[in-house]
């Protein structure tokens, strides 16, 4: 479906992805033992700071996945921009988003999460190769497949 407006695009390749990411987050909360609305709490701690995100309830687990896909939604407007200036990108979507997964990872763990009041996180071999293959799979390819289908070509 190509159209003139990138808004389409830009919003589905959001809501997949954003869906495809939480959903794998669901399925790490429940593999370690934690509920999923202490999960999304947890999000929200780089917002609001541990103490106020984990002693909320479920409002403060919504604004967790609500922030979720506000960060999922500046992801894929960041592919998009970027994609409007390399028609490289465009032509080989599934190539871009290989390689797109692993810097959004590289930005959100070393950036975003450490910036935030989260602030730095320890890392382990175990644990980040399973963020960069959902990053990957979960989150770069999805994007560059969607857009790379759906927006209009770059000029």
């Amino acid at each position: 479906m190509r159209g003139s407006s990138a808004l389409f695009p830009i919003l589905l390749a959001t809501v997949v992805a954003g869906c495809l990411d939480i959903s794998s987050a669901f399925i790490i909360y429940l593999v370690r033992g934690i509920g999923i609305p202490r999960g999304l709490r947890g999000i929200a701690v780089g917002l609001l700071g541990r103490e106020t995100a984990l002693q909320g309830g479920w409002e403060t687990a919504l604004l967790g996945l609500a922030l979720h896909f506000l960060i999922m939604f500046c992801v894929v407007v960041a592919f998009y921009l970027v994609s409007r200036t390399s028609p490289w990108i465009s032509e080989h979507p599934l190539l871009s988003g290989l390689l797109y997964g692993p810097v959004v990872y590289l930005v959100m763990y070393w950036l975003v999460v450490p910036l935030s009041r989260i602030g730095p996180r320890p890392h382990s071999l175990s644990n980040d190769t399973l963020a960069i293959a959902i990053h990957i799979f979960l989150i770069g390819l999805p994007i560059a497949l969607i857009i790379g289908r759906n927006a209009p070509k770059p000029l």
